[in-house]
């Protein structure tokens, strides 16, 4: 005889919220493939995806994507090919939904069919620099906040030297040498040497793009911002090739943690959330 799996029913995992609908709020979620049940655990895309390569057109302000070789489009990416203007952005979504399809970007062009790179972060090097070594491709990880960092040279040397990165909110995250691979506070990157050394103070920064603000499952080792757990998803949320609104409980409640879905997160995952979760004011309860 099969066995029946009861399905998890709108917002059972509720123990207690604020009147007055005070916990809850209205989201928009990115498109997805995969329907997301009452409790899924949600977190917001506040980071462009990493990195991605794909074939593709633009006519105006439409980028059409024909074949993907590697990695996922999001909105907030920089985009770059034969043809295509320099700092095009893509800005929102057509009928792509990180593969192939179309895409809206920021600058009205025409560019032919060709290999276009996406990317998360862009490096820029400081105006006045002495050096001429080069930024290679800059990977995101999770923790990886949106805005500028700086890179600066601060102990010179022949064919080498030290920097220390310092991210938007102030924080040093890490040391590096040149020509080896640094990787620390969700950046990861190799700053090669050049024919002429750095000297103390040249530097680069390193933008990292703001993502959607579109809402999706949490998943810990993200690297577009949705491994910060922040809401729970009130009802199911279908399958959609679009965007979708949907209600959320994003604050002062207390919820079941039987109830919830972590989206396939181990226990660090899990843990982690539910620390997320608190500074939200949602308390996961055993019971």
């Amino acid at each position: 005889m099969p066995t029946y799996t009861e399905p998890k029913r709108p917002l059972e995992f509720l123990l207690n919220e604020m009147p007055g609908a005070l916990s809850r709020e209205q989201v928009t979620l990115n498109p997805i493939a995969t329907a997301l049940p009452p409790g899924a655990v949600l977190a917001q895309q506040s980071i462009a995806g990493s990195a991605a390569s794909v074939t593709g057109s633009i006519s105006g302000t439409t980028l059409t994507v024909t074949a993907v070789g590697s990695g996922t489009l999001t909105i907030g990416q920089t985009i770059s090919g034969s043809g295509v203007t320099a700092g095009t952005k893509i800005t929102g979504y057509g009928t792509g939904t990180g593969g192939t399809g179309t895409y809206v970007v920021d600058t009205s062009q025409t560019a032919s069919s060709t290999t276009i790179t996406a990317a998360g972060a862009v490096a820029a090097a400081y105006a006045g620099n002495t050096g001429n070594g080069a930024m290679g491709a800059v990977t995101l990880s999770a923790g990886v906040q949106a805005g500028v960092y700086r890179l600066t040279i601060v102990e010179p040397g022949t064919n080498v030297g030290t920097f220390v990165v310092e991210a938007p909110d102030g924080r040093m995250i890490g040391r590096g040498v040149v020509a080896s691979a640094f990787s620390a506070g969700g950046l990861a990157f190799t700053l090669a040497d050049g024919a002429t050394d750095f000297v103390a103070g040249d530097g680069f920064t390193i933008t990292v793009g703001a993502g959607s603000g579109y809402w999706g499952a949490y998943s810990a080792s993200s690297a577009a911002g949705l491994d910060n757990a922040a809401a729970i998803l009130t009802h199911e949320a279908p399958i959609s090739t679009t965007t979708q609104l949907a209600t959320v409980i994003e604050r002062l409640a207390e919820v079941k943690a039987a109830a919830l879905d972590w989206n396939g997160a181990d226990a660090a995952g899990i843990a982690a959330g539910t620390a997320d979760l608190l500074t939200k004011n949602i308390k996961v309860r055993a019971a």
